[in-house]
């Protein structure tokens, strides 16, 4: 079956929350190009933050978002784990979810350093798991907190 019929066969809403997925996750792809990536994620949480007060009543689950993210991140080339850790903090706080960004590193089987990303959402990681998560050293933890919350939810 195509990705056009599975696309067809969802929901309206579940379309609605894979483009909106797809769209957010491409604009970071690119904003990723053209700005450095703490800007970019401070801008990213102030907006999740003031856009979640305009939000519906209707918001998608934790798993729904990852499941959107995983998704799209199939269709958009260069959606590597940080775009998608990046999207998924975005959605979540926009949808009222704790998001943590981590993001840590480890060295591979040729000693060379590798980085990874993740959100977790409480103990739960919500985008990002790898098998081998527990090697990776997180290097800084950036919650949801650490920004300013124009929606006055922590």
């Amino acid at each position: 079956m195509t990705r056009i019929h599975q696309f067809l066969k969802l929901s309206g809403w579940d379309q609605l929350l894979l483009l909106y997925a797809a769209t957010v996750l491409a604009t970071i792809v690119l904003g990723l190009r053209l700005f450095p990536w703490m800007t970019l994620k401070r801008s990213l949480v102030r907006l999740a933050n003031w856009s979640s007060r305009f939000a519906s009543t209707r918001r998608p689950s934790a798993q729904q978002i990852a499941r959107a993210i995983r998704i799209a991140s199939s269709c958009i080339p260069k959606a590597t784990c940080l775009p998608r850790a990046l999207a998924a903090q975005f959605l979540l706080i926009q949808n009222a979810h704790p998001a943590e960004l981590q993001i840590g590193v480890t060295k591979n089987e040729n000693r060379k350093l590798e980085a990874h990303a993740w959100v977790t959402n409480g103990s739960d990681i919500i985008i990002g798991g790898v098998d081998d998560i527990d090697h990776f050293v997180p290097l800084s933890r950036m919650k949801r907190e650490d920004s300013v919350d124009y929606a006055g939810t922590s």
